[in-house]
């Protein structure tokens, strides 16, 4: 047997017969055998890596089918959980915009009632102006006294306004103090 570099006579005859090894994996190896026999390095590394490569892109391959499975699987458990997050999401932009409404609505009867009370408030001091026009008119010489009276009647005006002003106040912060059920005591 020789041992030249591009000679396969150092393979033993039908050695991919006897181990069923397709001849072309024979071939592959061949530069290794001869490696190992005394042939070049470098062919035997070179086919050392391409074979390795083979093995590499072989595992790829067969890794495939099962990184699809679980990439697919990650996918819909990401989607699902988005799902859910956006269905949260709504129902709390649903609560909000409910409550947001309210607010709105309550601020709305409040502002009305304050303008009510403004309302009244000018109403009240246009009769009192009016009327004390008119006692003047009717006795210039008793407008201190009708100007006395003008003033007492504004004065009980003003303090129904206070009234109506705390009443309003009050309505403002109803919503805001909860009252607290009482505890009940235990029964024997």
């Amino acid at each position: 047997m020789t041992h030249d570099r591009d000679s396969h006579e150092y393979l033993p005859i039908g050695l991919g017969e006897m181990t069923g090894i397709a001849p072309a994996a024979v071939e592959a190896a061949a530069p290794i055998l001869q490696t190992a026999s005394g042939g070049s390095i470098r062919a035997g590394v070179w086919t050392g890596v391409v074979l390795a490569g083979i093995g590499v892109v072989s595992l790829i391959i067969r890794q495939w089918g099962p990184w699809q499975v679980i990439a697919g699987t990650q996918r819909r458990a990401d989607i699902e959980g988005m799902g859910k997050r956006i269905a949260e999401l709504e129902t709390r932009l649903d609560r909000q915009s409910i409550q947001h409404e309210q607010k709105i609505e309550q601020e709305r009867r409040e502002h009305a009632a304050e303008l009510q009370i403004m309302r009244h408030r000018m109403n009240n001091l246009d009769q009192c102006l009016t009327m004390l026009l008119a006692l003047i008119e009717l006795d210039p010489e008793r407008a201190r006294d009708s100007a006395a009276r003008v003033r007492q009647m504004r004065e009980r005006q003003e303090a129904n306004e206070i009234a109506e002003k705390g009443a309003i106040a009050a309505a403002r912060l109803a919503p805001a103090i909860k009252p607290h059920a009482p505890e009940s005591a235990p029964l024997i």
